[in-house]
């Protein structure tokens, strides 16, 4: 994979624990991840069998970044159908250099699953999202992006994972939001060296909690090492049995059946501000329902105008559509009007809003 070094030694001078001891992980599935630069022959990943390795996780393809504007892995066919072939469980991982942009994970995931289906990567099969590169600057917008992508390749019937480095993870990622929706979907890199390692060594086993995977090392026999601690890539089963809370119908509104408020805790950019009824409203375009009219205006007395980084500014007076960035942030919390799988209509001022549901958190 596109790995990032500066994880590899993270955890070189840490004291490592007893895995066993503390978390009850034991090795239990080993595997390899391969990309366009590795073998695709049957014989190719028969080798890594008779080393004890079970599973093969291939590069299906990539957006930004160096990957441009859409780099499919020619080889990905093949390395799907004869790790199949020697005995391997397969899945498949796409890199999203999406940062904090729900337009752009969207079409990441389209991109992904399409390559998924090109590869013969059967449906129930898991695709990971290879994110360690191109984060924004809140941790909130980021996952919701990163959400806003796995869903996408929950409704298409595929499995999601999450992969990247335990310290990228923790500084730009609300982990906890991905494992109340996702339980046990990260795939971990974190390396106690980068000599040979033939397996994993579990004292070094990352302290975190809904890991999946682990990447143990990226010279395993000349390829990336991992262990699954949790579960199989088994791809019979269905994506239904992976998600929390899973949802498929996205057209027919439902009421909650108790009152239920939303949040919402990112720093978001007002793209626009206009009038209505001559009161004023901020707009933000990911943040709409599409096609964006007076049904996704937010009135203005629920903004707080915030700085990049979400803090406060000291004039809360909106500058206009003069061109210049204004952030602001939404403090509140609303009441829940109704919902579908991927809207909710909220009480903002007390007026009702439709906004896109990956934004919210909802309780």
């Amino acid at each position: 994979m596109n790995k990032l070094k500066r994880w590899v030694i993270a955890s070189i001078g840490a004291v490592a624990f007893l895995v066993a001891a503390i978390s009850g992980v034991s090795a239990n599935t080993n595997g390899i991840d391969v990309a366009s630069y590795q073998g695709d022959s049957q014989q190719y990943f028969s080798s890594f069998k008779q080393v004890d390795d079970q599973f093969t996780i291939v590069k299906l393809g990539g957006r930004g970044g160096g990957e441009g504007a859409h780099y499919a892995n020619p080889k990905a066919f093949n390395q799907i159908q004869n790790a199949d072939r020697a005995g391997m469980q397969t899945a498949g991982y796409f890199w999203g250099e999406f940062g904090d942009s729900v337009g752009e994970a969207a079409y990441h995931a389209q991109l992904a699953v399409q390559d998924a289906q090109n590869a013969g990567l059967a449906k129930g099969s898991y695709i990971a999202l290879d994110y360690e590169a191109g984060a924004g600057y809140n941790k909130a917008n980021n996952t919701t992006a990163i959400l806003t992508f796995m869903d996408a390749i929950y409704a298409a019937g595929y499995k999601p994972m999450l992969y990247s480095g335990q310290y990228y993870l923790n500084q730009n990622v609300d982990l906890n939001r991905i494992n109340t929706r996702y339980p046990n979907a990260l795939w971990i890199a974190s390396y106690p060296t980068t000599a040979h390692q033939a397996g994993p060594d579990m004292n070094w086993f990352p302290q975190m909690s809904n890991i999946k995977i682990w990447q143990y090392a990226d010279n395993h026999y000349g390829v990336d090492g991992n262990v699954m601690v949790n579960g199989s890539l088994d791809n019979a089963k269905p994506a239904e049995q992976v998600a929390a809370k899973p949802s498929q119908s996205t057209t027919t509104p439902t009421k909650p059946s108790k009152t239920q408020y939303a949040t919402f805790s990112g720093v978001y950019v007002a793209d626009y501000w206009t009038t209505w009824n001559n009161k004023i409203y901020g707009v933000n375009n990911d943040m709409g329902i599409p096609v964006i009219d007076y049904n996704n205006y937010m009135p203005i007395s629920a903004f707080t105008l915030t700085d990049r980084y979400g803090h406060k500014l000291s004039n809360q007076t909106i500058k206009g559509n003069n061109g210049q960035m204004e952030y602001f942030t939404l403090t509140g919390k609303y009441k829940v009007l109704s919902q579908t799988a991927t809207a909710v209509q909220v009480q903002i001022g007390g007026e009702p809003v439709w906004m896109m549901k990956a934004f919210a958190t909802i309780r």
